[in-house]
C-alpha cells in the first residue's frame, strides 16, 4: 500500500494481524531486508515495513534528516492506527527510532530493539564506542568515501538476499543523494535519549560487527534499568539478514516479555 506523508509517498508491506511491528531500515537500505522476520512473526503478530522517502518504491526526494524520517515514522503509525507497537531499529533504523522517541514522546510503544548500532557515531577521548574509526576530523571523508569491506560474515540468508537484490535492482540507492541525511546519522548522540527511555529496550549486536566496539549496550544498561543487551554470534553487521532464526528466536522472546 501507499501511504501520503509530507512531499512524498511511503510504500508501505503490512502483514498478519495483532500486535504490531514496526521495521526500521538501515541508510540507503530496502524493506525487502526484513524478509525473513516478515515470514516469521507475521503468523503471530502484524508486521510494518516500510522504505524511506525518496527511497526503493517510496517517492519524494530522499530524506535529509533524521526528523523528516521520524516524522515519517509517526505518520505511518497514526494512519494504519498502530496500538502500543513495538519498534525495530537497524543501523541508522535505530537513530530513526531514538528521533521518533524524542520528537513525539507521546507515542505509546511495548518495546524497542535496538539491532548493531551504537547510539554515538563519533568518537572520542570518552566514548570508543562508535563507529570504527568515525572522528569529528575523519567524517567528512568517510562521509564520502564509505568503509570497505563486507557487512556480513556469512553473507544473507538465501531468501532475505534474492529479495533485497530484486529491490535494489529495481531501485538503486545513489549515496551522493544521501548525503546529508548521513551526515546527520553521524553528528547524532542519543545516549541522554536512551539512558531515560521509560520502554524497555533491547540492544541486539553482533560478536563480529565489522562496524563497531561492543561494550555501547553495557554502558547504556549501567545508566537506565529497562535496558539490556543480546549478543548474537556467528554473524556480522545485518544480524536479521544473515541469521535470522537466532534474531527472529531473540524477537519472539522480547515480544513475550514484554507485551
Amino acid at each position: 500500500m501507499k501511504l501520503t506523508v509530507s512531499g512524498a509517498e511511503l510504500a508501505v508491506d503490512v502483514a498478519g494481524a495483532g500486535r504490531p511491528l514496526v521495521f526500521l531500515n538501515g541508510f540507503g537500505s530496502y524493506k525487502a531486508i526484513w524478509t525473513a522476520q516478515v515470514a516469521a512473526i507475521s503468523r503471530r503478530a502484524q508486521t510494518v515495513c516500510f522504505d524511506y522517502r525518496g527511497q526503493g518504491e517510496s517517492t519524494g526526494a530522499v530524506a535529509t534528516s533524521l526528523a523528516q524520517l521520524a516524522d515519517d515514522v509517526f505518520q505511518v503509525i497514526a494512519q494504519l492506527g498502530l496500538k502500543r507497537p513495538l519498534l525495530v531499529g537497524h543501523s541508522m533504523g535505530a537513530s530513526v527510532l531514538w528521533a521518533l522517541r524524542q520528537r513525539h514522546p507521546e507515542v505509546d510503544v511495548s518495546g524497542l530493539m535496538v539491532v548493531d548500532q551504537s547510539p554515538k557515531m563519533l568518537n572520542d577521548a570518552e566514548w570508543t564506542y562508535g563507529f570504527q574509526g568515525l572522528t569529528a576530523q575523519t567524517a567528512s571523508v568517510q562521509l564520502h568515501q564509505p568503509r570497505l569491506g563486507h557487512e556480513t560474515l556469512h553473507g544473507m540468508a538465501p531468501a532475505v538476499m534474492a529479495a533485497f537484490i530484486r529491490a535494489e535492482s529495481r531501485h538503486p540507492f545513489a549515496r551522493k543523494s544521501g548525503t546529508r541525511l548521513l551526515l546527520d546519522h553521524f553528528q547524532a548522540d542519543w545516549r541522554a535519549v536512551a539512558c531515560r527511555e521509560p520502554a524497555p529496550v533491547l540492544f541486539v549486536t553482533a560478536t563480529l560487527t565489522p562496524y563497531f566496539t561492543n561494550g555501547y549496550g553495557r554502558w547504556l544498561a549501567r545508566r537506565n534499568p529497562r535496558i539490556r543487551e543480546v549478543i548474537i554470534p556467528n554473524c556480522g553487521h545485518d544480524i536479521m539478514a544473515e541469521v535470522p532464526e537466532a534474531f527472529n528466536q531473540t524477537l519472539r522472546h522480547f515480544m513475550l516479555q514484554n507485551k
